[in-house]
């Protein structure tokens, strides 16, 4: 896992998104995402105990298999993406903005009553994935999501706001 997806300081990050702010899926997944990220997570350590235990807070008896189709889908999405997915460190407050398209692209993959969700979703995976690896991820990204769903861990699709921040040093009359 840690080679697909790349750990990000806080001084090369853009402008930061607060957590403070995220639905209890949306922290769930934030949470879980970096410490698997971890470099010293090796694959002959199944699993870390803190996020099995946040799995099975979140997810009851189920908790085991919605690990492993996280892990599945973050298996797909780090290989699969046009470039490496950047994810930022534990305790960090901010989210990058691979984080935020990750947490977009399994909302928008939840069953939705909006007309244009699934073309919305089809165009975020089209424009995050290289040609030919789609349809893995969209299988995956709705497998998540059905199953964060079962356990009432829905993710709200959030706009994707371009935000507009000032150069430093430079000031308009």
């Amino acid at each position: 896992m840690p080679d697909d997806l790349m750990i990000t300081y806080r001084d090369s990050l853009p402008q930061p998104a607060p957590l403070e702010g995220l639905s209890s899926g949306e922290r769930l997944l934030v949470w879980s995402l970096r410490h698997m990220a971890q470099p010293y997570a090796s694959p002959a350590r199944r699993g870390c105990p803190l996020i099995r235990h946040a799995f099975l807070q979140a997810c009851g008896e189920d908790a085991d298999e919605v690990m492993a189709t996280f892990r599945a889908f973050l298996l797909l999405y780090g290989r699969s993406a046009r470039q490496r997915p950047r994810v930022g460190c534990p305790g960090c407050q901010d989210l990058t903005p691979d984080e935020r398209q990750l947490l977009r692209l399994l909302a928008l993959a939840q069953p939705s009553a909006d007309p244009t969700a699934a073309a919305r979703l089809y165009a975020l995976v089209e424009h995050l994935m290289r040609p030919g690896t789609t349809d893995g991820l969209m299988v995956a990204s709705r497998a998540m999501a059905g199953a964060l769903g079962a356990h009432g861990l829905s993710l709200p699709v959030r706009p994707m706001a371009l935000e507009r921040v000032p150069a430093p040093g430079r000031y308009d009359a």
